[in-house]
Order: C-alpha cells, then structure tokens, then sequence
C-alpha cells in the first residue's frame, strides 16, 4: 500500500494464522509492528530430525522476516510474547530498538529457550538489541501509542500509529470475550484507546472468522468447569503458562469448589510471582506447588505432593499443568505402579486454533490419558473474537480501510467489512 511518501509493507500474517510483521515506511520514519515465526511455512520444512541450519536458512525461505527490514527501522513494537509475533530476537541486526509488553516476562522466556539445541536458541535478544518496556495509552516519540487488550498472552496490545498525513491501527491478537468475562472489555478499552481518532488504515486479525470450530464463552467455561468441581475426584486442568487470564479464572473457581490451587507446571511457577502481582487472585482454599518438581519457589506457597497428598484425597485439590508435562508426571506414577484416583479428569484449554503438530500431539496425549483411566476434556476459550463480535470491533475503530491479518480467509473478513460498511 503506497500514498506518496507513506508506504506499508507486510512480511507475514497475510492469509495465514500468525507470522506477523507489518512495516509502516512515513516520510523519516519506519515503523515495524512484530517480528514473528511464519510457522504455516516451518512445518512444511522442517520436522523430526530435519532441523534449521540457522537463521540465514530460515530467512531465506521466509520463515522470519528480511533482514533488510530492521536494518534502518526507528523502532520494533511487540503486540504479545506469542513466538507468531514476538519471534526471533537474537536474528535482529545490532542498534535495533524492540518494544515489548514485558521486560520481566520476557527475561523469563528467554531463559527457557537459552539453551535448547534447536533453532529456539536464537530467541533471546543479544547484547546489541536494545529491548525497552510498553508504556500503555501514552503516545511516545516514535508517534505510537500502546492501548492494553485481552489475549491469551499477558500483556497484550494493540497499536496507533499517528502518522503526518495517516493514522495506523494494528489490533495485534485480542479478544473480545476471555476467561475474565465482563471484567475484560477490550472492545470497550480500544473505543476509549482511540479516543475519536480518524484511522484511515485499520489491520484487524480475523483467526476465528471462517473457522469451523466454534470456541466457548467465559459463562459456559465457568458453568463446565463447576461441574466437574463438583464431583470426588481429581481434576487437573491445562493452562499456557502466559494466559494469565485464564489461570485467574481457574484460580477462582478453585476458591469457589473449596479446592486448593496446585501448580504442577514449571513454566508456570517461573510466571507465577508476576501473576500473583498483577491479578492478585482470591486464594481462600490455598496454593500449593508439586513436591515432585523439586523446583525451587519464589513465592509464599505451600509444598503438597502430587503421589501423597493429591491421590489420596483427590476432591481438596485442582492441578494446574501444562499437558505434556502432566503426562510425564502421570506416566512416572505409572512407572511406581501408583494406581490413579478413579473417574480422574484433565481439562485441556488451549486457546489457539491447533496446527498440524499440535494436534498429533494431542492425539498422543490423549491416548495416553484415555490408557491410565483419565476422562479428557476439550474446553477453547479462544485467545480471539468471535465472529460475531467483529461488527462490534469494527465499529469502535470506524476504519477508512481495513487490512484482514492473522487469518486463513481475509477474503471474508473483507467482505463483512465491505456488508458492515454498506449498512452504516
């Protein structure tokens, strides 16, 4: 798209889920908003033992942005620490400035991935990136102003860019309805965000809009999840460990079933510090952290042991896991021939349409579940808006243009745009 000396450019997200990164060239400025993985074309690459030689190989098929473009760029903005659009920061050429939501939480991921022997590695930023903290609903030097939203990554944001002669929105990835339900209104957060701004070019994601599936609200969560709180038995739910939203909700409905809280996730108890002091959750019933780990704990907890504590009296407990971490635990009892709890239950949540490996390894995951005598659970909160939402979105950003992003079908995103637009 060019108009005179404005121009944008995008590198990844268009007709795909993820991948983003969307350069915005005005006049002396250049404005790149996220930086991510294009993992619709990794996995067709590489899998098993094919890996990625390095970065060079992976942006020569354009699994991560040109070099070129951040080369002279003012600036990189972060929408959320999803790998789709946070990316690959040791890749960055040297003098880059990169925004991101979360220096805290950022440092923390960054440790998971330091050492893997695949191409993870280059994750975490070098000494030559300059990583600075969002500041939210303040427009900076650079023109741009952070408005917070809900996603399935804490923090999450969407973007303005004010422009001399064009003013940018870029949604990143937000919901409209989360686990939180009412008390997150994005849509109400981005109408008071823009705050009677003209936009005149307006990239909105579009993942779940012609998407077969359909994911659930915050009421038929919170309804499901009580029910099955209600019987004798154990109850472990699956939960990313950046959906802090979603640990909250659970967290609460723990409190509300009489149940203690046990985080049985690694990843989970390294965000868990930041988690308790950002939402400040209602504990009444307690929280625990698996003995089993051997994990050290940076935060008041107490120590219960998944073997002598949890089986043997399965109702007092909720166990917060990731799935395949779970499995590993389970299959160690297996291993110590401990019999599980009978009618035992996992809840899988994740929020984000599966692509092809994920969903192999779920199948896996749950066939091993259904083996050890576990009921499994599918429960999609999405980390996106409904379709039915997308008038609503629309509406609140009053866009001259719209540019469909992070979806398979923007060709009928565009069209509800053009109906909506027709109509009003």
């Amino acid at each position: 798209m060019k108009d005179g000396s404005f121009q944008i450019e995008i590198y990844g997200g268009y007709c795909e889920i993820g991948g983003n990164c969307v350069v915005i060239r005005d006049s002396d400025r250049k404005i790149v908003f996220d930086n991510g993985v294009r993992f619709s074309i990794l996995k067709r690459y590489y899998r098993g033992r094919v890996q990625p030689l390095g970065t060079t190989e992976l942006r020569s098929l354009g699994i991560i942005p040109p070099l070129e473009i951040f080369e002279d760029a003012d600036v990189v903005y972060i929408s959320h620490l999803h790998l789709d659009h946070l990316g690959l920061l040791g890749a960055l050429p040297h003098g880059v400035k990169v925004f991101v939501p979360s220096l805290q939480i950022l440092e923390v991921i960054e440790e998971w991935y330091r050492g893997s022997p695949t191409w993870l590695a280059n994750l975490p930023h070098s000494i030559g990136v300059e990583t600075l903290e969002i500041k939210p609903l303040q427009e900076d030097i650079f023109s741009v102003r952070a408005i917070p939203v809900s996603h399935s990554a804490y923090p999450s944001y969407s973007f303005i860019y004010y422009g001399y002669n064009q003013t940018v929105f870029y949604s990143g990835d937000l919901r409209a309805n989360g686990p939180l339900g009412a008390r997150r209104d994005t849509i109400s957060d981005i109408r008071n965000g823009i705050d009677d701004t003209e936009i005149d070019v307006a990239f909105i994601e579009g993942t779940n809009i012609g998407d077969a599936e359909t994911p659930i609200g915050a009421d038929e969560f919170r309804s499901i999840i009580n029910k099955l709180l209600m019987r004798n038995s154990l109850v472990t739910i699956s939960v990313d460990p950046l959906d802090f939203e979603m640990l909250t909700a659970v967290s609460e409905l723990a409190t509300f079933a009489g149940r203690t809280l046990v985080l049985a996730s690694p990843r989970i108890i390294d965000l868990a510090p930041i988690w308790l002091e950002e939402f400040r959750p209602k504990l009444d019933s307690g929280l625990g952290v698996a003995m089993e780990l051997e994990k050290p704990v940076m935060f008041p907890t107490e120590l219960i042991s998944i073997r002598d504590d949890v089986f043997r009296s399965p109702g007092n407990y909720l166990v917060i896991q990731e799935p395949v971490g779970y499995l590993d635990m389970l299959r160690q009892m297996r291993l110590w021939e401990e019999r599980l709890p009978i009618d035992s239950i996992t809840v899988l949540t994740s929020p984000e349409p599966l692509e092809a490996e994920a969903e192999a390894e779920e199948i896996a995951l749950v066939t091993w579940l259904l083996s050890l005598g576990v009921q499994v659970y599918r429960v999609r909160v999405s980390g996106h808006y409904y379709p039915f939402e997308f008038q609503k979105l629309v509406r609140a950003i009053k866009p001259r243009t719209l540019v469909p992003i992070h979806t398979k079908h923007p060709g009928i995103v565009h069209s509800l745009y053009k109906t909506l637009s027709s109509i009003t």
